[in-house]
């Protein structure tokens, strides 16, 4: 299980704090498609070029510049970079 907070108006969009993926491994900008797949806008304001990916031990990626695999005990918080202080 992936679990994946959400941050700012990512939170706003999808409308949750957290999800949490069943995958054992998923790509970083297939997971953050799915989100946006689960928000009722039709444009979120969120994607893979202005998120900030950071995983719970330090790793930090945007999303579309990485071929990174988020593994399953993964815990990720997701940050757009919009976000204020």
């Amino acid at each position: 299980m992936i679990r994946v907070r959400l941050i700012g108006h990512i939170r706003t969009s999808v409308g949750v704090e957290e999800v949490e993926f069943q995958d054992d491994r998923l790509g970083a900008g297939a997971m953050v498609e799915r989100l946006r797949s689960m928000c009722r806008e039709e444009d979120p304001g969120f994607n893979s070029y202005n998120t900030l990916a950071m995983i719970e031990e330090g790793d930090a990626f945007v999303p579309a510049a990485s071929e990174r695999e988020i593994r399953s005990g993964d815990r990720v918080v997701l940050i757009p970079f919009s976000h204020g202080g």
